[in-house]
């Protein structure tokens, strides 16, 4: 056997190797292993591997690497599947520098089934400056399905830029998990326009996360965990469906000053245990089932930032005790609740369950015992029941005055 077979058999060997979720420093600590990597993209024809563009279905059941260099990207088509499904279905992704945009589209990928494996490692290293133009390294319009036996993970280094270095519209975490990792400090945001998780599923980012800009997540279980959920522009829907499934994700911020819509609709106890930041020009839509409670730690704004202009909350079947806040400095001013430390006043409005506008004096009641605040909305008489009330004393005392 030639030297270059040799290679390619040892290359061949290691791709069977079970690697950790995240293979960090593996590259590295396996020169074979980074050479069958340069050699992957030689010899494509040995590999099950996609070719872009991807327009039908693929299924990829071994363990292969791709290096991506800046030239080599992959394109799923919108009636594009590629499957990795396999006990040994392992797609190890590297990437360094000027590479972006690795992996884009509109089709769908399916990581692992209910009992199969089915794995996707991206890992980055010598990240360009935060300046550069090489900032998105996945930009997929499509669908990731990551079912229960399934698993994609990205990490090693990449830029750090206050922006987001990857976007997924469509990922759903059915029973899988979801890693994003990063070797160092790093202040990117991981975007994610639709989100499902549910059976167990598992999301975790310690970078923070960000919704696109007309998504809907529905979380069915305690999986999602950062420290931060950014809210952009556009209208935002966060449906939870079970308790407690915002356990791991404590702060949530109105992310622009430019328009944003964001509404939570809570069919069972939950709680956003750190703080809810507002930012200008930006509406927080409440609606919670009967029985159940949404509590607020804290309200805040973005960068604690002053006078903020144009914040508002309204609430859909509106009911005293169903948004509950741990905060006591807060107080109301007319129609508006006042965040006295950042001078700023967040408009009120609520609605009863067929939808009609609900009028009255506001209030925040205070529990010391409970440590729990309330706003109340004290109905006034409508002027017509009032005259009517009048109207009534006014005759009772004339027949009187007629009886005497």
């Amino acid at each position: 056997m030639s030297d270059w077979g040799k290679l390619i058999k040892v290359a061949q060997n290691l791709t069977l190797l079970t690697l950790p979720p995240i293979f960090q420093n593996y590259y590295e600590s396996q020169p074979l292993a980074a050479a069958f990597l340069s050699l992957s993209a030689a010899v494509p024809l040995m590999a099950e591997l996609p070719t872009s563009s991807l327009d039908g279905e693929f299924t990829t059941s071994s363990s292969e690497h791709i290096y991506a260099d800046w030239w080599w990207k992959l394109e799923i088509g919108p009636s594009g599947v590629w499957n990795i499904v396999g006990d040994m279905a392992q797609v190890h992704w590297g990437y360094e520098s000027t590479a972006n945009n690795i992996l884009t589209g509109t089709g769908t990928i399916n990581l692992g089934s209910d009992t199969l494996g089915g794995s996707m490692y991206i890992m980055g290293s010598n990240p360009p400056a935060p300046d550069s133009n090489w900032n998105l390294i996945m930009n997929f319009y499509g669908t990731i399905n990551v079912n229960k036996m399934g698993s994609l993970s990205f990490g090693g280094s990449y830029i750090s830029r206050w922006g987001r270095v990857e976007f997924i519209d469509t990922l759903n975490i059915n029973g899988g998990i979801v890693s994003i990792m990063s070797e160092t400090e790093n202040n990117s945001y991981f975007c994610v326009n639709n989100l499902s998780i549910r059976d167990g599923g598992l999301f975790e980012s310690v970078l923070n996360l960000q919704t696109g800009g007309s998504g809907v997540w529905d979380l069915y279980s305690q999986g999602v965990s950062s420290s931060l959920l950014r809210v952009s522009s556009g209208n935002f829907t966060l449906n939870l469906h079970s308790e407690n499934v915002l356990n791991q994700l404590p702060r949530i911020s109105f992310d622009e000053n430019t328009g944003t819509n964001f509404r939570i609709n809570a069919f069972a106890d939950n709680s956003i245990g750190d703080e809810l930041e507002f930012n200008g020009n930006a509406v927080l839509e409440l609606s919670v089932a009967d029985g159940a409670t949404l509590t607020i730690k804290t309200l805040a704004t973005k960068s604690d930032a002053h006078a903020v202009q144009n914040a508002e909350i309204i609430f859909y079947d509106y009911r005293a005790d169903a948004v509950l806040f741990e905060d006591p400095y807060i107080f109301v001013e007319d129609d508006r609740l006042c965040l006295s430390a950042y001078e700023t006043y967040v408009k009120l409005t609520a609605y009863d369950g067929e939808g009609n506008l609900l009028q009255g004096v506001w209030t925040y009641e205070w529990d010391d015992a409970a440590g729990l605040g309330r706003l109340v909305l004290n109905a006034v008489p409508e002027p017509a029941a009032i005259a009517a009330v009048f109207g009534a004393l006014a005759l009772a005392l004339a027949a009187r005055r007629k009886r005497k």
